[in-house]
Parts: C-alpha cells; structure tokens; sequence
C-alpha cells in the first residue's frame, strides 16, 4: 500500500546525537515531500524547542509536540489540537513531596519552561553533556517552578521530571500512578519521566491526524527509539525501532531501523519509496 505519512520522533531517532539533520536525510525528506508524503515529526519537545532547521525542512507542515499534547500548523505558528494536563491532576502533583536530587519542568503553551537551578547545571540530574547543552538553549528560566505551574495550573501541556537515580525515578513513577488517575508516564530518555494527560500520547495524536487527514494506518510509517514512541509505532502499520532505541520499543516495533548516527530513518524510507 502507498504510503501517505511518515512520522518520526527526532533527539536519537531522525536527528544525529549532536542533534543535526544530515545532508543524506535532508534531500530523502525533502524527496518524500516532493511525491506527496506528509512527514510529520512528533517529539517530546516543545513547540518553541524544536529545531529551525526542522520546522523549515522542506514541506513541512504538521508538528506533533509534548508527547502529544498538541499539534502545531507550522505555516500558521499555531496549535490546531491540544489535549492538556487537567488542572485537578497539575494540583495533586504538586502536592507530592519531591526529592531534592529531582527537577520539575513544565511544558506551557509551546515553551518549556524549568527552575534556574536545574538549568545551570542538568549534568547534575542525569543529563548527557549533548542533553545538557539542549536544556540550557531551550529552557526558560523561572525562580520557583511549583509556583509557575501553580499559576498556570489548567493550561500545562506536560510535565517532566529529571534524576539521575533510577531508584528514585521508578519510585516517583510508581506513586504518580498510583495517586493520580488520569495520567499517563512515559520516557524518552532514560533519566527522565514525562507526565501527559492520559488521552496524550504520540499514538493518540497521531490518529487524530490521521483521521483529520483522512489516511489510514495502513498508509502510515513511524519512527521512534524510546518508551514513549511505543504507542505511536504500534498505530501504524510500519513502526521502526532505531537500532540505538531502547529495548521496549525494539519489542513494540514491527522491524527495526539502522542507527540515528547513520541516516537510519532516511536509509529505512527509501525502501518504500524507491
């Protein structure tokens, strides 16, 4: 069956780890456009902090961010859909007693958005030295968190959490859970735990857009590395794991794709294409 969409998760999927598009990837992208196809990245990121080069590569029109919580028209600079954090859960999340070596980030309308501490040094919660230079370009700075998220409690897109101790991540994980309903946790990098609204998630948004493009998942490809690319690889008919993904979402996928480093995505494509 023609393929009509592509959707690709982009930090260790579509992008390299110094967080670029090759030249090799660009012009199968641009390519792909060219015949018609929609390429859609769908990232865990804010709107505001995705990459330009991306947002300006070739045709592309539709961005799915946070983890779902919103789609942008990229020709409009605006969210077509959203699906946010019910005021009622931001509350009892900030409710919880955190521990010190965590850090809250909020991600609110387009922007993410975290406390001057974490930003000074991220290494110090779990962030690789290429993940440290990202959090310092993109965030934006405020001098208490709980109390930004507090003021806009009811509008939050997502919310993540940062540690470097995996005992202490799983251990948060597992009381959000347990207190607060309507949920959903995920990850898309291993020191981090992203929290959405439980009808979020890339998979669900991707079959919104789907829908509202009138393509089936028959007609769709996607590519992710991580946890919370899993839901968005089993709503197509072609999901592909990246070969530097993690374990769970190689399990999930329906075959797997070369490594971010080496045009893996775009060396994936062209097989359909050509």
């Amino acid at each position: 069956m023609k393929i009509k969409l592509i959707a690709t998760d982009l930090d260790g999927t579509f992008l390299t780890d110094k967080k670029e598009i090759t030249p090799f990837t660009r012009k199968v992208i641009e390519e792909v456009q060219e015949q018609g196809i929609c390429f859609v990245p769908a990232t865990g990121r804010a709107f505001r902090a995705v990459p330009k080069e991306v947002l300006e590569l070739g045709h592309t029109e539709y961005v799915i961010t946070s983890n779902g919580a919103a789609v942008y028209s990229v020709s409009q600079s605006r969210r077509i859909y959203e699906c946010l954090l019910s005021k009622e859960s931001v509350e009892k999340i900030l409710g919880l007693e955190l521990d010190p070596a965590i850090a809250l980030e909020a991600f609110w309308e387009g922007a993410p958005y975290s406390e001057e501490s974490y930003i000074a040094d991220p290494q110090k919660y779990g962030a690789t030295a290429y993940g440290a230079a990202y959090v310092k370009r993109t965030r934006n700075p405020v001098k208490n968190i709980r109390l930004f998220i507090q003021e806009h409690a009811g509008k939050i897109d997502s919310l993540a959490f940062t540690c470097a101790d995996a005992q202490k991540r799983r251990e948060l994980q597992m009381l959000l859970e347990e207190k607060i309903p309507d949920i959903y946790v995920t990850s898309s990098v291993p020191h981090m735990l992203e929290v959405g609204h439980k009808d979020a998630g890339k998979g669900k948004t991707l079959r919104y857009l789907l829908d509202f493009l009138g393509i089936s998942g028959e007609e769709a490809m996607a590519f992710g590395d991580a946890d919370n690319d899993i839901d968005m690889l089993t709503e197509v008919r072609y999901g592909f794991a990246m070969e530097n993904g993690m374990e769970n979402c190689k399990k999930a996928a329906f075959a797997l794709a070369g490594n971010n480093n080496e045009d893996g995505v775009a060396k994936e494509i062209l097989k359909f294409i050509r």
